[in-house]
């Protein structure tokens, strides 16, 4: 199977589904969480270097992102969405991943 980049629709798409099983306490914390979805450049490695992962939510620490390689949410540091972004560690689902803001 040939990988086909998300696009912001889709990821648009994704986060309503996932958001589908949310309890009343991970809605309101995503809802203060959540930004405009945007893509931010990422550095996945030496053969690959030109990679963006889609940011979901942002708690001023630690940020949720989409990476649509691994098809999975993960998380990262705030600070790392001002450049390139070369960590992040996945989380699998949204609601996981809402687990680590604050």
């Amino acid at each position: 199977m040939t990988w086909k980049p998300y696009s912001i629709e889709e990821m648009e798409h994704l986060l309503k589904t996932e958001q589908s099983d949310f309890t009343a306490a991970e809605h309101a914390k995503f809802a203060r969480t959540k930004v405009p979805v945007i893509q931010v450049r990422c550095f996945r490695s030496e053969q690959k270097v030109d990679g963006h992962l889609f940011v979901v939510a942002n708690d001023g620490k630690t940020a949720i992102v989409f990476d649509d390689v691994e098809e999975e949410f993960a998380i990262c540091k705030s600070h790392l969405l001002d450049g390139v972004v070369r960590e992040w560690g996945l989380a699998g689902s949204l609601v996981f991943a809402l687990m680590h803001l604050k």
